[in-house]
C-alpha cells in the first residue's frame, strides 16, 4: 500500500502543472527537507525513503501563522476533475500570510503577502489524493 501512495505521488508530481510557481505569491512545487530520527532501540535501524516532497495543502493566515488564526476559503466550487477553493482578501492591518504544507514531510513554509494581494485562488485535483486523504494541489494563485 505504501508503494502506491507513493507512486500516486510521484504521478501527481510529474503531471503538476508549472503555474505553481508563476503567481505573485505560490507555492514552490518541491522543497528540500533534510530529516534525522533516532532509533528507538539497539534494535532497530533508521532509513530514509528519499520520496520528494510535493505541494499538498494551502492555508491563508489573517496575520502570522504562529498566531492560528487560518482562513476559511469565502468560496468552494467543483468544475470538472477540480475543486476550486478562493479567498477575498480586503485590506488588512495584520496582513495575510500564505503558507504551503507539503507531502512526505511536517515542513511547511511561510510569507506574508504582499499588500496588494486581494484574492487568493487554490485548484485541487478532485480525483487525486496523498496517502494523507489531502487532494492534490495543481496551482496557487494570489495577486
Amino acid at each position: 500500500m505504501k508503494q502506491v501512495t507513493f507512486a500516486l505521488i510521484a504521478f501527481a508530481c510529474a503531471i503538476a502543472p508549472v503555474n505553481l510557481v508563476h503567481a505573485e505569491s505560490a507555492c514552490p512545487a518541491t522543497i528540500v527537507v533534510e530529516q534525522r530520527a533516532s532509533a528507538p532501540g539497539p534494535d532497530w535501524a533508521v532509513t530514509y525513503s528519499g520520496y520528494e516532497t510535493a505541494v499538498a495543502g494551502v492555508t491563508i493566515f489573517d496575520g502570522p501563522p504562529a498566531e492560528q488564526a487560518s482562513l476559511v476559503p469565502d468560496n468552494e466550487k467543483t468544475v470538472g476533475d477540480n475543486i476550486i477553493q478562493a479567498w477575498q482578501l480586503p485590506k488588512s492591518e495584520r496582513g495575510y500570510w500564505l503558507q504551503c504544507n507539503y507531502a512526505n514531510t511536517t515542513a511547511q513554509i511561510s510569507r506574508r503577502l504582499s499588500a496588494n494581494v486581494t484574492r487568493c485562488e487554490v485548484v485541487l485535483d478532485h480525483n487525486m489524493h496523498f496517502g494523507g486523504g489531502g487532494n492534490v494541489v495543481k496551482s496557487v494563485n494570489c495577486k
